[in-house]
């Protein structure tokens, strides 16, 4: 698994699925469509992070963004500001 330069931790998939989710239910996603976006967004960021030792939190997160966006980009917005809206 991938070590986040700067975090003192190894990628944790739990902490971004809920982030994911978290930013998924605030733009008014159901539950149940959140939680398999949530998934989806992981897994794809996993694949993304399998052949590389370590990543940097902003790489992390500019590859999440993407991959939301793909999806839904309302969701990747507010994920991506989350720290500056709210």
């Amino acid at each position: 698994m991938a070590y986040v330069v700067g975090s003192d931790k190894d990628f944790d998939k739990t902490r971004l699925a809920k982030a994911v989710h978290r930013s998924a239910v605030a733009n008014s996603m159901p539950t149940g469509q959140a939680e398999n976006f949530a998934r989806y967004v992981v897994e794809r960021v996993e694949k993304w992070i399998q052949d590389k030792a370590e990543i940097t939190a902003s790489e992390l997160r500019l590859q999440t963004v993407a991959t939301m966006a793909e999806y839904d980009s309302d969701v990747a917005y507010l994920y991506e500001n989350e720290n500056k809206i709210f």
